[in-house]
């Protein structure tokens, strides 16, 4: 059995992952590609729904939380703008 929590964390990284894919794949920034983007959210989501449907609402909280962080942190990542060297 797995320990509490691993399912929850490992599909956070999962969607993580995810997220900086669709950072990356910006339209503002790039060209815009609606098919990669739709699969993207869906393979966000994914790991949710696929802990929500097994029951297991404990990993599912932890999901929803570690992956709103990562989420945050990509965003904030992807903003930082770099100081320019003297």
């Amino acid at each position: 059995m797995m320990l509490l929590g691993w399912l929850g964390l490992s599909g956070a990284l999962v969607s993580a992952a995810c997220i900086a894919l669709l950072a990356a794949a910006d339209p503002k920034r790039r060209g815009e590609r609606p098919g990669l983007r739709r699969l993207l959210v869906l393979a966000t989501l994914m790991p949710g729904l696929a802990l929500g449907v097994a029951g297991r609402w404990s990993d599912f909280l932890i999901w929803v939380g570690a992956a709103a962080i990562f989420g945050w942190a990509i965003a904030a990542l992807g903003n930082m703008r770099r100081k320019p060297r003297p």
